[in-house]
């Protein structure tokens, strides 16, 4: 089973010794806002937010099919 990225990120913090307060006030995010996050899935934007305070970069990757026309 895939990890859910909140919990990579928890774990990623926790590794390098980041508490919540300081990421909170680093990326905008309040404590409560994290935490919530244990339970719900965030907003992108505020997800991509909290990697970036972090040090980390969020990537999208489309996988390459057939081109072909939409009407």
């Amino acid at each position: 089973m895939r990890k859910r990225l909140v919990d990579q990120f928890f774990e990623e913090a926790k590794k390098r010794g980041v508490t919540m307060c300081s990421i909170s006030k680093k990326s905008g995010l309040s404590e409560s806002t994290l935490r919530s996050w244990r339970r719900h899935e965030p907003l992108l934007g505020n997800f991509m937010a909290l990697v970036q305070a972090l040090g980390g970069e969020v990537q999208i990757t489309w996988e390459k099919k057939n081109k072909s026309k939409v009407d």
